[in-house]
């Protein structure tokens, strides 16, 4: 099965990858946005999916290990289990995600947690599999890869019930807790700013951080060229002004603020359903968005013209929409050098000029 992918061109999948793809957990991540409300806040064009995005995460942990692989001496070689199990997971790290992705997050005041959700998604798809590649993660050693699937998600290695002898690096593909350099932003800072159209090709100058990295000796870590030093503090830089300039963009705050409250208005009952529940494949994007459509105030989203800036000393009524946000630099983001492990020619490593100041929005809004 061949799929066409803006940002990876063509994309392969085998036939245990397309039983996933095919399971109507994953079908329905095709009604889903990648960037909840900002195709209306922002750009109606920023309307791909979170099913895109995980295929593209898909695909870049496949060259992200072949890269390492490719680029270091290490031994022992990587068992096939544990390789299908990092491709997995990165298929599988947002399959947990609620409609409006992280909006529903704040319609739930924060309950929700879609890594967490998703592990009872992968304990369903893996009890509906019927190929034997599945079938061998699910069973073989007592489902150790199913167990690593999802310790893979989590980014918690400490949750394995057994040794990764040699392996631990893997934890650095999909959610690296570690440093923050990972497949999933790899893929949805390309595929954001691909429809977003925010930043230019220098700014997202940051492919080699990845395609260039290596095993370290003991197995334990992924590191990274010196000389790739700058492109790492770009790729934080790229995702802080993405933050600033797209998922954090006032205009944005406040729409999720109006969607939030609406649906928590209208039908608070479907903040407490989870992927557990029957009903949660029926919850979509369109699905919720037709249930607030009910309440007044959710006009406002498809007419932005009527939520207009205020001064902050006129910021009382009803009808007042604050946004307050403090989004870390890049250089918070990137934490400290401690944090990353590098190799090579520690003279090729370019000097920055660290940001370390967050950006702070105090913004007001009417609804008029």
């Amino acid at each position: 099965m061949l799929i066409e992918d803006e940002v990876h061109g063509v994309i392969e999948l085998p036939s245990h990858i397309q039983e996933i793809v095919k399971h109507p957990l994953f079908q329905r991540l095709k009604h889903v946005k990648q960037l909840g409300l900002i195709p209306w806040a922002i750009d109606k064009k920023a309307d791909h999916t979170r099913y895109d995005h995980c295929l593209g995460a898909y695909k870049s942990s496949q060259d992200h290990l072949r890269a390492i692989e490719r680029n270091s001496h290490y031994e022992p070689k990587l068992p096939d289990w544990c390789r299908q199990a990092v491709e997995i997971a990165a298929l599988l790290h947002d399959i947990g995600h609620g409609p409006m992705s992280h909006a529903w997050e704040l319609a739930t005041h924060h309950e929700f947690d879609h890594e967490e959700n998703a592990m009872a998604c992968v304990d369903t798809i893996f009890q509906d599999a019927l190929n034997p590649e599945l079938v061998f993660l699910r069973d073989d050693g007592g489902g150790r890869g199913v167990q690593l699937i999802k310790a893979l998600i989590l980014g918690c290695s400490e949750t394995l019930p057994f040794p990764m002898l040699g392996h631990t690096y893997i934890f650095d593909i999909v959610h690296n807790r570690r440093c923050g350099l990972d497949v999933d932003k790899w893929d949805y800072l390309r595929r954001d700013n691909n429809r977003l159209q925010i930043l230019n090709s220098a700014e997202m100058d940051f492919d080699d951080v990845f395609l260039q990295a290596r095993i370290s000796p003991d197995g334990q870590r992924i590191e990274y060229r010196y000389a790739d030093y700058h492109r790492v503090y770009r790729l934080f830089e790229a995702r802080s002004l993405l933050h600033i300039k797209a998922y954090q963009y006032p205009l944005t705050c406040a729409v999720d603020v109006i969607f939030a409250n609406a649906v928590q208005r209208m039908a608070p009952e479907l903040l407490n359903i989870r992927s557990k529940d029957k009903k949660w494949l029926e919850l979509s994007d369109d699905y919720v968005w037709n249930v607030i459509q009910r309440d007044p105030k959710s006009r406002y989203v498809k007419e932005l013209q009527r939520i207009v800036e205020v001064p902050s000393n006129d910021c009382s009524g009803s009808d007042i929409i604050r946004v307050h946000r403090i989004i870390p630099g890049p250089w918070e983001l990137m934490k400290c050098a401690e944090a990353f492990a590098f190799f090579g020619n520690k003279r090729k490593k370019r000097p920055i000029t660290p940001c370390v100041s967050p950006t702070i929005v105090n913004k007001c809004f009417k609804l008029e």
